[in-house]
């Protein structure tokens, strides 16, 4: 599994990179504020094609191959980055790439096929410590390439770091890494799948949780898209200091996720995670638009770091939960789908937010839609059960095909 931990870091690293530099790149080319917001939705709108395609298709052919394509579509996203000269070019490369990135719903079904019930907490922790390691090094390296002067910014080399980043990335998963979804899982998985997708939004606690991380994702992307451009327009931060920022907030995601979600998990539980997590990120959103300067920023955005910290690994460990073992692929797709509409809606809702009253309004108006999710983990939390339609599997799966109301009181 580390091998798939190395992929998933570099991927993030990739991600990573592009986002301090990104509004500089937009007003290189005279792009507004609020269209750049749009820019970073735009990714999220090839993840929500992305995600459910390619987590279905690896649940037929294999995640290995299908992490193939993706990590090579990458490779030539960012070289059109790199090349792009207009807006549309600009957009056609973020539309790819965030295509591309689906592939992060193969991560999760991967760790689901490997690891059993007690094992996958700590699993998914590691995930997303990886996703924290690489969005510490992501935007520090592109920040540092981008340059300390937003009038010079040198945005090609990031766009050719990155590119050279998803080829070792390809690379790492050509040369190492294993199958995990045999052929005993894939055989008959074309039959199974005929309309899975409204067999699995049927199910009454699969379909809370998705409506939940469309809540928490969809408010919580306001920010994601908005504080770079709120930090160089405010607070006059150069792109190597919105690296550093960036790369503060991977610093407490690996602490939390690498060192204590497993053990904070099998004692409070994945709900009591995830609702700590959302209050956590409500606090920061409130918050961030008072600070006076970049480094007092530092502190709403460690709420928010630990904030996220807490709810991915929380939600997406439920989610994953809900799930069978030739089904995987399909609900992890969903889970991925279902965060990319939110970061498609958030962005957008940002953008108008901006136009019409500033950057500074988007914050609260996330801070107050979040909010919501914690009261429906809550209702989670007292819900009944909803078996999972599958047969049912030994600790090699690690899936029993109970619902996430089950598995989420014994994890209590």
């Amino acid at each position: 599994m580390a091998t798939l931990f190395f992929i998933v870091f570099l991927d993030l690293v990739v991600f990573g990179m592009i986002i301090p530099v990104l509004p500089f790149f937009a007003e290189h080319l005279g792009i507004s504020a609020s269209l750049v917001i749009f820019l970073f939705g735009l990714y999220s709108f090839g993840q929500l094609f992305g995600a459910p395609l390619w987590g279905a298709l690896s649940d037929r052919v294999g995640r290995r191959p299908v992490l193939l394509a993706t990590l090579a579509a990458n490779v030539l996203a960012n070289i059109l980055l790199a090349f792009a000269g207009n807006t549309w070019q600009l957009a056609l490369s973020r539309l790819v790439s965030g295509l591309a990135a689906g592939n992060i719903s193969i991560a999760y079904a991967y760790v689901a096929d490997v690891t059993t019930d007690a094992e996958r907490p700590k699993a998914l922790g590691m995930l997303g410590a990886a996703f924290g390691l690489g969005f510490i090094l992501g935007p520090a390296l592109g920040g540092a390439l981008g340059g300390g002067d937003p009038g010079s910014a040198n945005f090609s080399r990031v766009a050719f770091a990155a590119a050279f980043m998803s080829a070792l990335a390809f690379a790492a998963t050509l040369v190492r890494l294993r199958e995990s979804h045999g052929e005993e899982h894939r055989t008959g998985a074309d039959e199974h799948q005929k309309g899975m997708r409204w067999r699995l939004l049927a199910r009454h606690d699969l379909r809370r949780l998705l409506t939940v991380t469309l809540i928490v994702v969809g408010a919580v992307s306001m920010l994601q898209g908005t504080f770079s451009l709120w930090a160089a327009d405010d607070l006059g931060v150069s792109p190597r200091n919105l690296g550093f920022v960036f790369a503060f907030i991977g610093v407490i995601a690996v602490t939390v996720q690498g060192v204590f979600i497993g053990k904070l998990s099998a004692r409070f539980g994945p709900e009591q995670l995830a609702r700590t997590g959302i209050v956590l990120l409500v606090v920061a959103l409130v918050f961030i638009p008072f600070v006076p300067n970049v480094w007092l920023a530092l502190l709403p955005m460690g709420f928010y770091g630990v904030g996220s910290a807490l709810f991915s690994p929380s939600i997406s460990n439920l989610i994953t939960r809900t799930a069978g073992a030739r089904e995987r692929g399909a609900v992890l797709g969903l889970f991925q789908g279902t965060s990319s509409l939110a970061r498609v809606i958030g962005p957008m809702a940002s953008s108008g937010i901006t136009a019409l009253a500033g950057l500074r309004v988007p914050f609260w108006v996330a801070a107050l839609v979040t909010s919501v999710g914690a009261v429906m983990i809550h209702r989670q939390g007292a819900g009944t059960s909803t078996p999972a339609t599958d047969v049912p599997e030994g600790p090699a799966g690690g899936v029993s095909g109970t619902g996430a109301g089950a598995v989420a009181d014994r994890a209590g």
